[in-house]
């Protein structure tokens, strides 16, 4: 009887070390999302935020989903038109350059400060046309938004969004 109980136990164990190995690998990715700083979904605090009077918001949301290569960003929004607004952007946080589709010659390079600061830049021609930081508060609560760059018309501007955790 003893026999029996050792090949039943050892079979447990084989089944349970196989199982365990399956979310050891599965694990990893998940845990990048769940632990982030940056996961989930943001509100906007317009009354804590500074915008520029050519980017000026009624509302915005974000939400982050970050993978071990890449970091996307899900937006929603409404305009001072009272149009709504909304899309994905993904970034690859690796200090390379990538071409955005929608913009020819211009190429956003990302990149990991610390867990909790996000840069990103963009070039066209060689010249940066805008520079956005993302930081994460400490306590997790806040992220802001920093962007400073060169609208459409070739003027300058700086603002700052100040979002609250969902």
């Amino acid at each position: 009887m003893n026999v029996k109980f050792k090949r039943r136990s050892r079979r447990f164990n084989l089944i349970g070390l196989t199982m365990a190995l399956a979310l050891v690998d599965l694990t990893p990715r998940a845990q990048v999302q769940e632990r982030h700083a940056f996961a989930g979904n943001w509100n906007a605090n317009l009354s804590k935020s500074r915008l520029h009077e050519n980017r000026q918001i009624k509302s915005a949301k974000i939400k982050f989903y970050i993978s071990d290569k890449v970091v996307s960003v899900t937006y929603t929004g409404v305009n001072m038109a009272g149009k709504e607004e909304s899309g994905t952007k993904e970034v690859y946080p690796d200090g390379k350059e990538y071409p955005v589709e929608e913009a020819p010659g211009v190429v956003v390079i990302a990149k990991w400060e610390s867990s909790r600061v996000l840069k990103v830049l963009a070039r066209k021609d060689g010249s940066v046309i805008s520079e956005s930081t993302y930081e994460v508060s400490s306590d997790g609560k806040t992220l802001t938004a920093t962007t400073k760059g060169i609208d459409g018309k070739g003027r300058s501007f700086e603002h700052i969004i100040v979002f609250d955790r969902d």
